[in-house]
């Protein structure tokens, strides 16, 4: 079942549940792959987030009523399935450290954990794309474990580096660029993560899956990072 809304002038937005769940982002992802394959000539962007799809069409080319009827007929025929996890996970190098991790020693200190327990349990899981943010390459990613959840800072930071690992309640994600954010930030990945390398699009889509690595500073050094 879906919900279509108006969402702005040349502007809809399907609401396909209400409970943020990972089968809901999977059909989710599904059904944005689909109707951009089936109505391409029309759409000019779509924004999956984590029960909804925000879609902007050309509205030189029909009216929003006929938008909605071709949508609602497209997503008539779409017949999803759950697919298997899919092996194809994307891997992202992390150096877990004070040195990098701006918020790691006040996270030890509340959760009582040891540094190296805290990095077996933020990267053993592998971690669904719920929805992108304010970069293009800035994926949502959960659930983190409950041991180590934190909520966000009071006060933002004014910048963070980019490359930088946070957690926000029960997501993390990683900053793809220098920015302004409230993130608790635990560690730092040398690799590119934004649109410099435009392949970023094609790697982070609601639906994948991402695991983190953990690699010592001779690494982190070594793959490009920086201080």
């Amino acid at each position: 079942m879906f919900d279509i809304k108006l969402a702005g002038e040349n502007t809809i937005i399907i609401y396909f549940g209400d409970e943020v769940a990972p089968e809901l982002a999977e059909k989710i992802a599904f059904y944005t792959e689909f109707l951009q394959h089936s109505l391409s000539d029309f759409i000019i962007d779509m924004v999956p987030s984590y029960t909804s799809l925000l879609i902007s069409y050309r509205l030189d080319l029909l009216s929003h009523q006929d938008f909605c009827n071709q949508v609602s007929t497209t997503l008539a025929k779409a017949i999803y399935v759950k697919q298997e996890q899919s092996s194809d996970v994307v891997e992202i190098p992390v150096y877990y450290d004070p040195e990098v991790g701006l918020d790691l020693d006040r996270i030890l200190l509340e959760t009582e954990l040891s540094l190296q327990e805290f990095i077996h349990i933020h990267s053993q899981r592998t971690y669904l794309i719920y929805a992108i943010g304010f970069s293009p390459a800035f994926a949502f990613l959960a659930e983190v474990d409950q041991r180590i959840q934190m909520p966000r800072l009071k006060i933002p930071r004014i910048k963070i580096p980019a490359g930088s690992v946070g957690i926000a309640d029960k997501q993390t994600a990683v900053y793809p660029i220098d920015s302004s954010g409230g993130w608790n930030i635990v560690g730092r990945t040398p690799i590119d993560l934004s649109l410099n390398d435009y392949e970023n699009l094609n790697r982070f889509r609601v639906g994948h899956q991402v695991r983190f690595k953990a690699i010592d500073r001779q690494e982190y050094l070594s793959l490009g990072g920086q201080f």
